[in-house]
C-alpha cells in the first residue's frame, strides 16, 4: 500500500490539502518519541556493543594466557608434565565463546542495516514530526479534483476498508498467539504413568497442534484474503492512475506522499529494532559476565593446580640420587714418574731391653726427701723439681707434670695502686715504692716416697729420622 500511495492517493483529490492519513502518521510518530528517540537509541548501540565485546575479549584473553603458560611448561618438562592439556580442557568454553562471538557478529551486521535504513528515511521522519512544514514541502496537484466521485475512487475506498479489517483481525490473532500457554509437564507425567516411557516428540507435537491449529487456520485464511485483496487493489489503482496522469505536478505530489508513508513505516520498524537491540545487548551482557566468571574460576583452579604440580616436580627432582662420579683416567691415578704414590710405612715401636724394663718397674728404695718445716719455703733445688720415679716429659710419654693450684685469695696485682693521670702542664709525680707484701706461702702436701728416676734411653738401633724419605 505504501508503494501505491494508498490510502493517501484517494484522500488527496483536492490537490492542495494534506491527506488525513499523513497527519495521523505524523501524530503516531510524535507519540512514540519522534526522531529524537531514534537518535538516542542509535547513539546507545555502539556503547552497548563495545561493552559486550570487552567482556568477551577479556574472557578469551585469560584462557589464552593460561593455555600459553601450560604449553610452555609442557615443552620444558615434557613427559613429566602429566596434567590435562589446557586446549583439551577448554574446548567446551572455546565453543561457547565462539557462539557468543558469532552472535555479536550477526548483531553488528544487523546494526549496519538499521543505520542504512535510518539514513534513508531520516529526512521524511523529521518532516512528519513537524505538521506545520508539510504544506510547503508537498507539491500541489489541482487536476486530481476531477476524479472525485469516480467509480475507481469508490472501489479503492471500499478496498481500503477491507484492508483495515484484515489489520484488526491480525492484531487479535497476534495477541492470541503471544498469550497461548500450555502445561506440557502434566502430559509427560500422565504418559510416563501410563506407558512407563515418555515419547517427548509425539507428546509435544500433539499438544502444540491442539493448541495452535485454530490459530494457524486463521493465519492461513488471512494470507489468502490478503492476496485476493491486493489483486483487486492493484487493478483499481491502475485505472485510477491512468485517469490522473494529466499533470506532472500530480506525479511529484504522489511520490512525496509515498515517501512520507514509507517514512512512517520505517520509523515504526526502526523503533522496534532499536528497542529490541538494546534489550538484546543488555541480556547478552549478563550471559557474557557469567561466561567470564566461569573462565576466571577455571583459570584460577588451573593456576592452583599448576603451583602444586610444580612443587611436586621440584621435590621429586631434588630427591633423585645423583649419578656416580666417572672413573678417573689412569694418568691421574699415577705419580709423575709413572708409579703410584704409596703412604710411608709406620715406624716400629721402640724396643726396651728386659733388664732395663725391670729396673724401671722395680726402682730402688730411697729415703723420703726432706720436708720443709711449716711456714718456710722448700729449698731452691727442690721447688718444682722433678722427683725420682715420677713420670717426666719425654718421648712417647703422654703424662705431664701439673703444678699445684694457687690459693683463691691470691692476687698478683695487689701491690699496684691506681695513679690518676697527671694534669696538663705539671710534671708527673715520682712513683713511690710500696712496701713489699709477703708472698703467700703454699702449703705443700706431704711427700711420699717416690721410685728412683731413671732417664729413658732409646735403643741403639732406633733412628728418629728413619721415617723421612728423600
Amino acid at each position: 500500500l505504501a508503494s501505491l500511495n494508498l490510502p493517501a492517493a484517494i484522500e488527496d483529490l483536492s490537490g492542495d490539502t494534506i491527506p488525513q492519513s499523513i497527519l495521523d502518521k505524523g501524530a503516531a510518530i510524535k507519540e512514540k518519541g519522534g526522531i529524537d528517540k531514534i537518535n538516542q537509541l542509535i547513539q546507545d548501540l555502539p556503547e552497548l556493543l563495545q561493552r559486550n565485546k570487552e567482556v568477551l575479549d577479556e574472557a578469551n584473553r585469560v584462557l589464552d594466557d593460561e593455555e600459553k603458560t601450560d604449553n610452555e611448561l609442557r615443552t620444558n618438562f615434557k613427559e613429566k608434565w602429566t596434567r590435562t592439556p589446557s586446549a583439551q580442557l577448554y574446548s567446551p568454553l572455546r565453543a561457547e565463546g565462539g557462539k557468543y562471538q558469532s552472535i555479536l557478529d550477526n548483531a553488528i551486521h544487523a546494526d549496519t542495516i538499521v543505520k542504512e535504513k535510518y539514513n534513508k528515511h531520516a529526512e521524511n521522519i523529521t518532516l512528519l514530526c513537524k505538521p506545520e512544514d508539510l504544506t510547503g514541502k508537498i507539491p500541489s496537484s489541482s487536476p486530481a479534483a476531477a476524479l472525485q466521485g469516480s467509480k475507481c475512487v469508490t472501489d479503492l475506498r471500499q478496498l481500503m476498508e477491507e484492508v483495515e479489517t484484515i489489520k484488526a483481525e491480525r492484531d487479535v490473532i497476534e495477541s492470541e498467539i503471544k498469550e497461548a500457554k500450555t502445561d506440557i509437564s502434566s502430559k509427560f507425567l500422565s504418559a510416563l504413568a501410563q506407558d512407563g516411557v515418555v515419547n517427548e516428540e509425539s507428546v509435544s507435537v500433539g499438544e502444540l497442534d491442539r493448541m495452535f491449529s485454530p490459530l494457524q487456520k486463521q493465519v492461513t485464511d488471512s494470507v489468502a484474503r490478503q492476496e485476493s485483496l491486493m489483486g483487486k487493489i492493484q487493478t483499481a489503482n491502475t485505472e485510477f492512475c491512468q485517469q490522473k496522469q494529466a499533470s506532472g505536478s500530480a506525479n511529484q505530489r504522489e511520490e512525496k506522499l509515498k515517501d512520507l508513508a514509507a517514512a512512517h513505516d520505517a520509523f515504526m520498524e526502526l523503533l522496534g529494532n532499536l528497542e529490541e537491540g538494546t534489550k538484546f545487548y543488555n541480556e547478552l551482557l549478563l550471559l557474557l559476565v557469567k561466561f567470564q566468571t566461569k573462565c576466571n574460576d577455571i583459570v584460577f583452579a588451573r593456576k592452583t593446580e599448576k603451583d602444586e604440580h610444580l612443587k611436586d616436580l621440584q621435590q621429586n627432582i631434588a630427591q633423585q640420587p645423583s649419578q656416580a662420579a666417572p672413573t678417573p683416567p689412569a694418568y691421574q691415578a699415577s705419580a709423575p714418574g709413572g708409579a703410584a704414590k704409596a703412604p710411608p710405612p709406620r715406624p716400629p715401636p721402640p724396643q726396651v731391653p728386659p733388664q732395663q724394663q725391670q729396673q724401671q718397674q722395680q726402682p730402688p728404695a730411697q729415703a723420703p726427701p726432706a720436708q720443709a718445716p711449716p711456714g718456710q719455703a722448700p729449698p731452691a733445688g727442690q721447688l718444682n723439681m722433678p722427683q725420682p720415679g715420677q713420670p717426666q716429659y719425654g718421648y712417647n710419654n703422654p703424662q705431664y707434670y701439673s703444678p699445684p693450684p694457687m690459693p683463691t685469695s691470691f692476687n698478683p696485682y695487689a701491690t699496684m695502686q691506681y695513679q690518676p693521670p697527671p694534669q696538663q702542664g705539671a710534671a708527673p709525680p715520682y712513683p713511690q715504692q710500696q712496701p713489699a707484701v709477703p708472698y703467700p706461702q703454699q702449703q705443700y702436701a706431704p711427700q711420699y716416697p717416690q721410685p728412683a728416676y731413671t732417664p729413658y734411653a732409646p735403643p741403639s738401633q732406633y733412628n728418629p729420622y728413619q721415617q723421612q724419605q728423600r
